[in-house]
């Protein structure tokens, strides 16, 4: 299912148009991170006024993503900090494969977008190509443009074969896995310059594993880790502690 979650929206007009496409093109759930825009005249939300009494809203953005498998933001700015995932062409195609998963498309604040903090909450990045002069578009079209790929995608792949993608809990305890090995086999240099909690996340995501390949994936980490330590290391399900922290980043 997808989650549309607007980060401190400003406009009503905005948030009424954005409902309004939702309602054209099927989507239902609108998640809205601080509060709705204060004035009443959703006008632009006719004949959706049901989705905009039916928005959850949350305190923080990672309150809006807590539940979701896997969460992509959509933001016009790029560099080496800020790499891309995705254009929306891709990420709706990347969406069609696992649509049986919770997935929240993230989109900022109509005046200065989402925080660096924010940003760093969402694994994965859609950059909506445009006008180099003028790059940035308005929040209900960015919305609109996002879910028109999507369910275009859906229209083309819908007798396609899906993938049958592990949820976010079981990535979580994978990468906990795999940290853990590399932990315990002496990988991470005293001074460490990558982040490797954030590859793993994004790497993890970006693959969409089967529970197949998360299996095998143990079965590596542990080979690994016998090869260093002469022994095998336990795999706990349910377990989401990370041993690694990153120093010096």
């Amino acid at each position: 299912m997808i989650h549309i979650i607007l980060v401190e929206p400003i406009y009503e007009g905005n948030v009424g148009a954005i409902a309004r496409i939702m309602h054209n093109l099927g989507f239902s759930s609108l998640r809205i991170v601080g509060a709705l825009p204060k004035k009443n005249d959703f006008y632009l939300a006719m004949h959706s006024e049901n989705l905009l009494q039916d928005a959850q809203i949350y305190p923080t953005l990672k309150d809006a993503i807590l539940d979701l498998d896997r969460v992509i933001a959509y933001s016009r700015r790029t560099g080496k900090l800020k790499p891309v995932d995705f254009t929306p062409i891709t990420a709706a195609q990347y969406c069609a494969n696992i649509s049986q998963l919770e997935i929240g498309l993230v989109f900022g604040r109509e005046t200065f977008g989402l925080t660096d903090k924010e940003a760093a909450l969402c694994p994965l990045r859609c950059y909506i190509p445009a006008n180099p002069e003028f790059s940035s578009i308005n929040l209900a079209q960015a919305v609109t443009i996002a879910l028109w790929e999507i369910y275009r995608s859906h229209l083309i792949e819908e007798q396609n074969k899906k993938i049958n993608a592990v949820s976010g809990n079981e990535l979580d305890n994978i990468k906990a896995y795999m940290l853990r090995v590399m932990h315990n086999t002496g990988f991470f240099q005293r001074k460490e310059t990558i982040n490797w909690d954030n590859f793993l996340s994004k790497m993890l995501a970006q693959l969409n594993p089967t529970k197949m390949m998360v299996y095998r994936l143990r079965q590596m980490f542990n080979r690994w880790n016998v090869l260093i330590t002469g022994k095998g290391m336990g795999y706990e399900k349910n377990e989401i502690t990370l041993v690694h922290k990153e120093p010096n980043i």
